[in-house]
């Protein structure tokens, strides 16, 4: 009996993500077409200012383009240091 029940919650479940997981498609193409013409211009982005911000150590715009420049994983041949004896 129990085995039945964990069977029947699990299809039930199923049965649940699958309604929930369809979901509605609501925007129109006219909706759709507003949106892709853009002016040309990026969006700003938004600025949120957190109180945290005061323990961090300010970081200068020219460090950060810097840092972009700077590749991120340093690779290094590694050198043969095998002796070679010259044969007799």
């Amino acid at each position: 009996m129990v085995l039945f029940l964990k069977i029947l919650g699990g299809v039930a479940a199923l049965a649940l993500g699958v309604f929930l997981g369809t979901g509605r498609y609501t925007q129109t193409t006219d909706d759709i077409d507003a949106r892709l013409q853009s002016s040309g211009q990026p969006r700003k982005t938004k600025r949120h200012f957190m109180w945290l911000n005061y323990f961090r150590a300010v970081e200068r715009g020219s460090d950060r383009r810097r840092s972009q420049s700077v590749p991120r994983f340093k690779t290094a041949v590694s050198r043969d240091v095998t002796k070679h004896e010259s044969g007799d």
